[in-house]
């Protein structure tokens, strides 16, 4: 007689799937914020003009250089590009031909620069490297030595503007609100100053405290070393002042990544300070300008694209 095989413990089954599903949850939320940018190793293609890729600045960061050729007179103003990808991932090639087209056309350079990231690629409780502040020491830093070196690449030093995606966001707000000397600005040329003209900041997180350690709890360990205290020195909102440089706002309405309510909560502080800010609203549009439903994000990637380069000129690129 053939002997039966005994069937596993149905509670032991639903006890192992549930684990599973709750370790992958936890994988999955924390990739949302950390993976949000492409990983495509090759910059975007740029046929108007001179490309300087890889030049290195400081800490060993590296940063391309768009310079337009049929742009107007010189020197000119630069729009300077930071990607997302949660201080953990991500890359100056992130640059959309979108973005780098609609403000090279307009008579802006582009830079796009690369900054230290923070990495915890053997265990994340065990003293990762490169935790914030390192990535806004990095901006800020890239922005002086354009400062610097403006001549060279036919930089307008007083027309020097930022716009970044998702953390990338935060740290432009970061160095709108922090001015040109902060205690973020160490490290080569110390002595220049560090600020922008205006900034666009694209779903950037803006008030961590709470809401990112809980959302994010492994991300807060490798990114701030589970310090509450960098939370709030990583906020924008914490530096929100009364003439402030004039920053505009793109959100998504149906972002779940970074929710509405933190671009809410930074342009309701700007504004009741009188500070130059508007919020853009995208229907439609989750995280990195993701459609969300059948109906296409509006205004359209293009638009936005369109709006930043008017932010800029609106503030001081054209005067």
């Amino acid at each position: 007689m053939a002997r039966r095989k005994s069937l596993p413990d149905p509670a032991i089954v639903c006890t192992a799937a549930i684990l599973l599903i709750c370790l992958y949850s936890v994988f999955a939320v924390h990739r949302v914020i950390a993976s949000n940018t492409s990983t495509n190793p090759s910059p975007p293609a740029f046929t108007i003009g001179t490309a300087y890729r890889d030049v290195a600045y400081c800490n060993s960061q590296t940063l391309d250089i768009y310079v337009p050729t049929s742009a107007g007179s010189r020197p000119l103003p630069v729009a300077v590009f930071v990607h997302g990808g949660g201080l953990q991932q991500g890359d100056k090639t992130d640059l959309s031909p979108t973005f780098l087209n609609a403000l090279a056309k307009s008579g802006f350079i582009v830079a796009s620069l690369n900054y230290r990231l923070a990495d915890a690629s053997l265990n994340y409780r065990l003293a990762p490297t490169n935790q914030f502040p390192a990535q806004i020491q990095d901006v800020k830093c890239g922005i002086r030595y354009l400062r610097v070196h403006a001549q060279a690449y036919q930089i307008n030093p007083n027309k020097i503007f930022a716009f970044g995606t998702s953390f990338g966001g935060t740290l432009v707000s970061l160095a709108a609100l922090t001015g040109g000397h902060s205690r973020f600005d160490v490290g080569p040329y110390v002595r220049t100053s560090s600020a922008i003209a205006a900034a666009v900041d694209m779903f950037g997180p803006a008030d961590l405290p709470g809401w990112f350690n809980a959302a994010y709890p492994q991300d807060f360990h490798i990114v701030f070393g589970g310090s509450p205290a960098k939370l709030v020195l990583a906020s924008p909102t914490h530096y929100a002042k009364a003439d402030a440089q004039p920053i505009l706002i793109v959100q998504g309405a149906a972002d779940t990544a970074v929710p509405a309510s933190q671009s809410a909560e930074l342009y309701q502080k700007l504004s009741a300070l009188g500070d130059r800010t508007q919020l853009l609203l995208v229907s439609n549009m989750g995280h990195m300008f993701a459609q969300v439903g059948s109906q296409p994000i509006d205004p359209s990637f293009t638009q936005i694209a369109a709006d930043t380069v008017r932010w800029f000129e609106l503030y001081g690129a054209k005067s």
